[in-house]
């Protein structure tokens, strides 16, 4: 019985020894599999890349946006549209009697209220109704043209945000898609992917159109002002028009 209780011992320290050489320790097999990393947080590069083509559409609105507020914001203002250096000019040459100088100098004008003026001295005699008339048409055509160029800066602050409701909607698409076809491996990935995509286009849509709106209500306010003036001036000027036409 001793002998075989110390052969069964030998055989029980052999098998130990064994199972420690097969199974590696923990600290070696942690060094051989690294753990993942992950970026710590998303680059610009990384936003644009995931937007796609809708995210690239609303950048090039956002540049045209940009340039067309600046020219806006140089060009539609009331002291380009209705200086008052024009009607003194053209006031001291009507007082002269040189009714067809003072046309003339407000025909070379590219202003609103250089239009004005010409518009009524080209009439000059005539009755009152028809000088008012042709000033008052040749206003609501300058006018209109204003409220034209700025128009299409509130087309591009009304689109903007619709284009990022499409890339959101199509992000969303590509998510629930990604849930319901991609294998189990990949679908996170797919879903954040996509979530990611839609949520960028939304955001981009609205920092084009926020700016966008603004300045199209500020010019909105200007050219109000401009349409105020010209109307002002013209008034006046109907008056002095009146006046020496009797002499």
């Amino acid at each position: 019985m001793i002998r075989i209780a110390w052969i069964l011992l030998a055989v029980l320290v052999t098998s130990v020894g064994m199972a420690q050489e097969v199974i590696p320790p923990a600290s070696t097999a942690a060094e051989v599999v690294p753990a993942p990393q992950t970026p710590d947080s998303i680059t610009l590069m990384m936003m644009i890349e995931q937007g796609g083509v809708i995210l690239w559409v609303i950048m090039g609105l956002g540049f045209i946006a940009v340039a067309l507020a600046l020219y806006l914001l140089l060009t539609v203002s009331p002291r380009r549209e209705a200086p008052k250096k024009i009607v003194k000019r053209a006031r001291a040459q009507v007082l002269a009697g040189e009714f067809e100088g003072a046309r003339q100098m407000c025909m070379e004008g590219d202003e609103l209220l250089a239009r004005v003026l010409a518009a009524g001295l080209k009439f000059v005699g005539h009755d009152r109704y028809v000088i008012q008339e042709s000033m008052e048409n040749e206003g609501e055509r300058g006018a209109t043209a204003l409220w034209q160029r700025i128009t299409y800066l509130n087309n591009i602050a009304t689109i903007s945000p619709l284009l990022g409701l499409l890339g959101t909607v199509w992000g969303m698409m590509n998510a629930f898609s990604a849930i319901a076809l991609d294998t189990a491996q990949v679908k996170g990935i797919s879903m954040a992917y996509s979530v990611s995509q839609a949520m960028i286009t939304t955001a981009a849509g609205l920092l084009v159109a926020i700016p966008a709106m603004a300045v199209y209500f500020y010019l909105r306010g200007r050219v109000i002002r401009i349409v105020a003036e010209v109307e002002a001036q013209s008034s006046e000027f109907i008056e002095l028009l009146m006046e020496e036409g009797r002499k």
